[in-house]
């Protein structure tokens, strides 16, 4: 009764599942003891720890609450003994649906190249059926990045074992959460020791080979489409595309040629490719450009800085002209000059002298591009430099505009003879040579007031159709169109048009055609765009887009496209497709925002249904969505491409308002606010869908490192006094400082306003505020009923405080090193703890007594919850895994690893199928429940176990042994095997067939059940009863299939190789054995001799009797077998010799005997 009363005192009336069942009452019955956890600095705690371990639960709720779960469970009685229903499943399993890893980390970032776009091409074509991929330099390593869903395949260096390489040190114990980089630093610090070090490389224009140089000078060349020579014998992998092969293949590239030492003094910084694919260049910080003869594998050509130069010189730049027939190469460097390079140039002159060097720059040039003057198309006509226009920007915020210019000139060569010979008229012989002068003459300068760092020139082919008059007067054919971006964060397009004329009226000056809205621009703030390129790796249409790269590793997608509406028809809009994050920083904290939309109830369907807020080493907060992207061009969503989608998380904002580093976030249960807090010693509240600031909450003398929302979703449409007084909803705030604030929130319709612009951001006061702790508070939260607040702190210890007044209810003592996390549980009255002591522990919140305690992480455990059953545990920790407990069983079902070091972040989605974690390797995970699935699929699979063995056992009590071979095999039975072989063996040696049966079979296995089989034999020839069978299996099999096709299989001659030592064992086993027998067979032959010639019964057995092996003498002793065995002189009634028969003698083996024994043995 005790119990039963107990177990009605913990029930929660508001849970749904009330069976389920009180875990705290069924502590009573098992208690738990810390005696693994011993510390020596904390032996005044270990009497006060075992007696609260050894505690029983008995929780005293207060009288309404008692009245309230009596009713509840006496009016629910009756239906739970009518209804019995089965408990709650127990989660087992979860499997990683997609992870976000980091896959660029600043340097060059290069796009497969694409086919022409036909703008008139019709949507169903397959023109952009293949894939496309992204080569991005992620540390001294270059990743292979899938365009359509943004996720990192292989590394060039590591392939797909990149995932596997931890950081040193992963095992930590408590330290500053912020901070705490020492590992991550000897990481880097190995990474710039490293002499394999990729500092640039460039793709070849057919998308299959990579040219690279390493910090060491070495210049190498990789194929993406080959598999390493010791991956292994495999077939090689046939794609419709070359994108396909290199998204397919997991293994690093092989290096297909080593061309040598650059020759650079200093780092290579740039690498292009020539379009022909032949020749490529290199520029380093030295100054010094060399190009290259990939065929050959040589230097050509060697540029250094022009003289007159003054300041640095290193290479900021390379540009080919785009034309196949041409070998002219513009060299950008740091001074602001730009040489041009006429590879081809037959003047008389140095090769390695520039045909025109242009000095109007005065800071560096970061790009330059060229223009036949019309439409933005290259330049193919016969004159190499003329015809055309030239543009060049850089750091010195201008755009310059050249026109190109030749003249011919000639020249009179004398001959150098000293002699000289006359023609007819008796005048000199003299030689003319002509000669071509380049020209190129600025005519245009424009001021864009930022220092650009990258510039396109747009094709025709990538522009936007103009089809109104309008469009075609804003943007035609003809015109000259640039896309900028630099440090200002925006990007930029300029038109300008040529006017027909030559000279400096050639072309008109740029203006701004269309600039990125505010909202979608990255900003100055934030650092700006470092590179702009142009592709068409687009997956919702068919346009091209430019894609911008900013300081913070992101690749936004853009696309231009005309106002759809009426009145701005012709106005050109840059609109953001999607972006690629491609690195986080230190993941700190993350919330799952619980969606608005409850009443959608699918969850099978996982787009835009999880959306996250992230908290990196930055003062932006990160929102990402987790949706399916799709992998094929066409971009459209149909029965047949539903199988073609990946579950990927996308970027849907940002929240910029922090001045310091975000360390704590925390979402409302009713999705539309958002708390953050951080080192800037403020809490802002946000809203979430407008993205707006609408609070502030300022009053902490630090560091504020942890926050919390209330949790009653009325409580937020409480509004006027009553909020004041504490009725509404509120946001707990606890701080380095180590005080613990309450802030009232004033109420929906008030936060509504603010998002409305009537009314600017709020200044939050504090109602209640406390000193907490005596060391830093790391972790708050608040009771699912918004009753209590738990604080955990540095100093090992939990308070409960009421939300009320901020009264001290409890202290949770027992944790021997500082608290990370704490946690309510939704269905009991439990409290959950993560401590730097490497446990997690169970309380009681009415007594404050332990009444679980679960061991196994490696390192301090970081971050708790509570599945949405209440019966389990999810954990996470410095040792980077997430670990599954059942509170019942105080076991751990499952261990998790997707991370490589700390994990700081970890949450569920409030329907309980996502978890989110994150850590301090840059990487979020996204996993999902898979119990159902593996329990189904074992359910499956033991029902065809069962038909496949009734199959098997009737096919054996029908004696068809060849069939039930085959069952045997793919039920994995070697037993069964082993039998069914054994039958087959003694069916086949009373029919006199010899092993015929199971050669037939062994030429019909594939590899896999070669390979099942000879593991058996393997298995098998290590005991001696079952060696015969194993070699009569390994003998049909050797003799069935030909040595070289065995050879070449993967992992036969090594399985072979390890049944050839016990092989030969039973071999010798047998031999010793056949030897002995001779012994027996002599002395039966001497017994009969004893009783002379009439014994007639011995001559019977002696006519039956067949010697195995004649006996030898040798130096008068008798051998038998080739052992000897007695001496005894040579008689003569001792018959020695060999009748010559073939039926009198049984060989079986040979014999040891060494050839000087034989060769004596016959003489005799």
């Amino acid at each position: 009764m005790a119990r039963q009363n107990s177990k009605k005192q913990l029930q929660i009336p508001h849970s749904d599942g009330d069976h389920e069942g009180d875990v705290a009452s069924t502590a009573s019955s098992s208690t738990e003891n810390d005696s693994g956890d011993n510390d020596s600095d904390h032996d005044d705690n270990t009497h006060e720890q075992n007696q609260e371990d050894h505690d029983e639960i008995d929780p005293t709720p207060s009288d309404s609450e008692a009245n309230d779960d009596q009713d509840s469970t006496s009016s629910n009685e009756h239906e739970h003994d009518n209804n019995a229903s089965s408990p709650p499943p127990i989660s087992k399993s979860w499997d990683t649906l997609t992870t976000h890893s980091p896959c660029y980390t600043g340097g060059t970032v290069v796009f497969s190249h694409s086919s022409k776009y036909n703008p008139h091409s019709n949507r169903s074509q397959s023109h952009h059926d293949e894939s496309h991929f992204i080569l991005a330099q992620r540390g001294g390593d270059v990743a292979i990045i899938e365009a359509a869903t943004g996720s990192i395949v292989r590394t060039l260096r590591r392939g797909a074992n990149y995932r596997g390489a931890r950081l040193a040190g992963t095992t930590h114990h408590d330290g500053d959460r912020a901070g705490d980089n020492d590992d991550r630093d000897d990481e880097a610090d190995e990474e710039i020791a490293d002499a394999d070090a990729i500092t640039a490389f460039a793709l070849a224009p057919n998308d299959k080979e990579v040219i690279a140089v390493t910090r060491g000078h070495l210049v190498r060349r990789y194929s993406l489409v080959q598999r390493p020579v010791d991956a292994g014998d495999k077939p090689p992998v046939h794609h419709k595309s070359h994108a396909h092969a290199v998204l397919s293949l997991v293994d690093p590239a092989p290096i297909v040629q080593t061309i040598g030492k650059s020759g650079h003094a200093l780092p290579v910084t740039n690498i292009v490719y020539h379009p022909s694919g032949i020749f490529f260049a290199t520029g380093s910080v030295d100054g010094l450009v060399k190009v290259w003869d990939q065929r050959n594998g040589y230097a050509t050509h060697a540029f250094y800085p022009a003289a007159g130069g003054k300041g640095r010189h290193a290479v900021t730049c390379l540009h080919w002209r785009t034309a196949a027939t041409c070998l002219i190469l513009a060299v950008g460097r740091e001074d602001g000059s730009i040489c041009i390079h006429d590879l081809l140039a037959n003047d008389g002159k140095d090769a390695s002298s520039p045909v025109h060097v242009l000095r109007d720059h005065v800071s560096a040039v970061m790009c330059v591009a060229w223009s036949d003057g019309g439409g933005g198309r290259d330049s193919y006509s016969s004159n190499k430099h003329a015809g055309g226009y030239f543009f060049s920007s850089g750091r010195d915020s201008v755009i310059n505009t050249w026109w190109i210019t030749e003249e011919e000139q000639v020249m009179e060569q004398h001959p150098r003879k000293k002699k000289k010979k006359t023609h007819k008229d008796g005048m000199a012989n003299q030689s003319e040579t002509v000669t071509t002068k380049v020209t190129y003459r600025r005519i245009r300068t424009l001021p864009v007031y930022e220092q650009v760092e990258s510039m396109v020139l747009l094709p025709r082919r990538f522009r936007p159709i103009s089809e109104s008059k309008e469009q075609q007067q804003t943007l035609d054919r003809k015109d000259v169109v640039l896309a900028t971006v630099g440090t200002k964060g925006v990007v930029r397009l300029w038109k300008a048009t040529p006017t027909g004329k030559e000279g400096l009226h050639s072309i008109s000056d740029f203006a701004l055609l269309a600039a990125q809205r505010e909202e979608d621009a990255f900003g100055e703030e934030n650092g700006g765009y470092t590179s702009l390129h142009l592709t068409s790796l687009s997956t919702t249409h068919l346009s091209p887009l430019l894609v911008a790269v900013d300081a913070e590793h992101n690749m936004t997608f853009i696309r231009l496209a005309w106002a759809n509406d009426g009145k701005s028809s012709a106005t050109l809009r840059i609109d953001t497709d999607r972006t690629i994050v491609g690195h986080n920083g230190e993941i700190l904290d993350l919330a799952v925002i619980p969606s608005r939309d409850q009443s959608s109830k699918d969850t099978n369907s996982i787009e835009d249904k999880h959306t996250i807020a992230v908290a990196t080493n930055s003062s932006q907060v990160r929102i990402f969505g987790l949706a399916e992207a799709k992998k094929d061009e066409l971009g459209e969503i149909n029965e047949a491409s539903k199988e073609n989608t990946h579950p990927v998380l996308a970027p849907r904002g940002m929240l910029d308002g922090h001045t310091a580093i975000v360390l704590a976030i925390d979402s409302s249960p009713c999705g539309r606010y958002l708390a953050t807090a951080g080192k800037d010693k403020t809490m802002r509240l946000w809203h979430i869908a407008s993205r707006k600031c609408i609070g502030v909450a300022t009053g902490h003398t630090e560091a504020v490192g942890a926050v919390a929302l209330s949790n009653k979703i009325g409580c937020y449409d409480v509004g006027g006094k009553a909020a004041e007084s504490g009725a509404g909803a509120f946001v707990v705030t606890a701080s380095k400082d180590r005080t613990l604030k309450v802030w009232p929130l004033p109420g929906s319709a008030v936060l509504n306003r603010c998002v409305e612009n009537r009314e600017g951001e709020l200044e939050l006061r504090a109602r209640l505020s406390a000193r907490a702790h005596e060391k830093d508070i790391n972790i708050v939260s608040v009771a699912p009923n918004d009753s209590l607040i738990a604080t955990g702190s540095q100093d090992k210890t939990v308070k409960l405080w009421r939300s009320t007044d901020l009264a001290l209810h409890g202290t949770l003592k027992g944790h021997k090193r500082g608290i990370w996390d704490c946690q309510f549980s939704h269905t009991d009255r439990v409290l959950a703890t993560a401590s730097g002591d490497r446990t997690v522990k169970l309380w009681s919140i009415s007594d404050c007594s332990c009444v679980r305690t679960f061991q196994g992480h490696m390192a301090g455990v970081l971050r708790v919850r509570f599945l949405a059953t209440g019966l389990q545990l999810l954990s996470c920790g410095s040792d980077g895994l997430v670990k599954l407990w059942t509170i019942r069983t105080n076991e751990c079902e499952s261990t998790m690893d997707a991370h490589d070091d700390k994990i700081w972040a970890l949450d569920l989605s409030p329907c309980g199928t996502a978890l989110f974690s994150g850590g301090a390797d840059s990487k979020i995970a996204v996993w999902r429940d898979t119990t159902k699935e593996r329990d189904d699929a074992a359910r499956e699979a033991e029902e065809k176990n069962i038909l496949m063995e009734q199959k098997l056992s009737n096919h054996l009590r029908n004696k068809q042994y060849e069939e039930a071979l085959e069952i045997a095999l793919k039920l994995d039975k070697p037993n069964q095997v082993l039998r069914v072989l054994t039958e087959i063996v003694e069916k086949d040696t009373k029919s006199s067939r010899g092993i015929e049966t199971l050669q037939k079979h062994a030429v019909n296995w594939g590899l896999e059940q070669l390979t099942q089989i000879l593991k058996y034999c393997r298995e098998w020839n290590t005991r001696a009863r079952n060696s015969h069978i194993a070699m009569l299996v390994v003998k049909a099999i050797v003799t069935a299939i030909p040595s070289t096709k065995l050879a070449a299989m993967e992992g036969i001659p090594e399985i072979l190789g390890c049944i050839a030592p016990y092989a030969e064992r039973h071999f010798d086993r047998l031999e010793r054995m056949v030897e002995n027998s001779y012994l027996l067979d002599f002395t039966l032959f001497s017994m009969g001799s004893l009783h002379g010639t009439r014994n007639e019964k011995y001559s019977e057995w002696l006519e039956r009797s067949k010697y195995v092996l004649p006996p030898k003498v040798a130096d008068g002793k008798v051998k038998f077998g080739g052992s000897l065995v007695v001496g005894k002189k040579k008689q003569s009634n001792v018959d020695i010799s060999d009748d010559g028969s073939d039926d009198s003698v049984i060989t079986i083996g040979e014999s040891d005997t060494s050839d000087d024994d034989q060769s004596s043995s016959s003489e005799e």
